[in-house]
């Protein structure tokens, strides 16, 4: 069972005029993006701040945490965040008006964040770094980059369900 924490208080997320919010989501380990971001930090006069998950690989530079019940307090604080290719995590982002990098974790063992990090990138929503080594390139690309703003697509889901009920295809 994962542990949840709030290893930093609300009030200390203010601090340099920029700050980089990093989630690598509860389900994989993600080392690479954490240890790049950690040591990409000394580089970069932005705050970092990671959310680690399940990954053992533990931040030197950075502030971290492994799991919070709500990420939208980082996210809303956050001038940029970098995300793994999950869809909710990537969709919670886009929904709160954020700047996106979107990082395919390849240890997930299907092409899913592959597909969706292509989409919402060919219809510029988000930057999609393919390879952590761009990411610096990437991160300053994002931070002078407009984005378009997403809006979610309207939900027909209770439609259908109500004109199945009724015998309406």
């Amino acid at each position: 069972m994962a542990r949840y924490e709030e290893a930093i208080p609300q009030s200390n997320l203010c601090g340099k005029a920029i700050m980089i919010f990093v989630t690598v989501g509860t389900a994989y380990k993600f080392e690479s993006l954490i240890k790049y971001m950690d040591e990409l930090s000394l580089r970069l006069d932005e705050k970092i701040i990671i959310q680690t998950g399940r990954s053992e690989y533990v931040p030197i530079y950075c502030n971290y945490f492994t799991f919070a019940k709500d990420l939208s307090n980082y996210i809303e604080e956050a001038s940029l965040v970098i995300s793994h290719g999950g869809a909710g995590t990537c969709y919670e982002i886009l929904k709160l008006g954020k700047k996106l990098i979107g990082v395919e974790n390849k240890n997930v063992h299907d092409s899913h964040q592959w597909d969706l990090l292509n989409k919402l990138e060919e219809e510029g929503y988000i930057i999609w770094c393919r390879e952590i080594n761009n990411l610096e390139h990437d991160i300053q690309r994002a931070l002078n980059h407009d984005f378009k703003r997403y809006t979610s697509p309207p939900c027909d889901i209770p439609k259908t369900i109500n004109n199945f009920l009724n015998g309406k295809t």
